[in-house]
């Protein structure tokens, strides 16, 4: 489904059960479904990695996040790494490298990493090219409205946002120190916040964690309509 100008919408589809009930004795699990539902037991807990799943389904999805190519953008994931790329900001053109090496480790973990790009005054053509021209390795969405920006409270780029499954904000701040508040970059970064937040996350940390500015370009207004 193509994604509007305004807004996408995914429809939802509904999996109906059959009726028939098996055998108790040969099915034990079934049968305490069952029983819990006359009211004999008390109903199954609900698994908690797909109540979250079901969580970042909805708040997600309720941002309509599209793609460069207009498409709904809906990543299923644990956790929701949120990058703010300006296609004409140096300092976020220098961190692409690192964020794909991050995706790529962190990926298989749970992570999905976005990145956002937030030019109001862009096209989307440019930005494809962009992406394309610098090897972005994960997916990138159009956020020239700001939606995402929004709801991370973000002002530049690159500033990064870390969300849970169920939309909760557990880290927003910079990805390194490697370019400081000066605007002079080192050779390597002393302290790679983001990777140690990724690190305790999928380490069982539940977080929220302490952000720390970073230095980069301002996000500029998103224009009316």
């Amino acid at each position: 489904m193509a994604c509007p100008d305004v807004r996408c919408a995914r429809g939802a589809r509904v999996r109906a059960r059959g009726t028939r009930v098996p055998s108790p004795a040969r099915h034990p699990i079934r049968a305490a479904a069952l029983a819990a539902l006359l009211g004999l037991l008390p109903p199954p807990a609900l698994d908690a990695a797909n109540s979250a799943a079901d969580g970042a389904a909805s708040w997600w999805r309720q941002l309509h996040v599209c793609d460069l190519r207009g498409a709904p953008l809906n990543p299923a994931a644990r956790w929701f790494v949120v990058v703010f790329l300006g296609q004409e900001c140096p300092v976020s053109n220098v961190s692409i490298p690192v964020l794909n090496r991050l995706a790529a480790e962190f990926a298989p973990r749970g992570f999905a990493f976005v990145g956002a790009y937030v030019d109001p005054t862009a096209d989307l053509g440019t930005l494809r090219a962009h992406a394309t021209d610098y090897a972005v390795g994960f997916p990138t969405a159009d956020d020239r409205g700001h939606r995402l920006v929004q709801a991370a409270g973000a002002t530049y780029t690159p500033e990064v946002a870390v969300f849970s499954a169920g939309g909760a904000k557990l880290y927003d701040g910079r990805i390194d120190d490697r370019v400081g508040e000066s605007g002079a970059a080192r050779p390597a970064a002393a302290h790679q916040e983001l990777r140690d937040v990724l690190v305790a996350l999928a380490s069982g940390s539940p977080g929220p964690f302490r952000g720390i500015a970073g230095y980069g370009c301002a996000i500029p207004e998103a224009v009316s309509k």
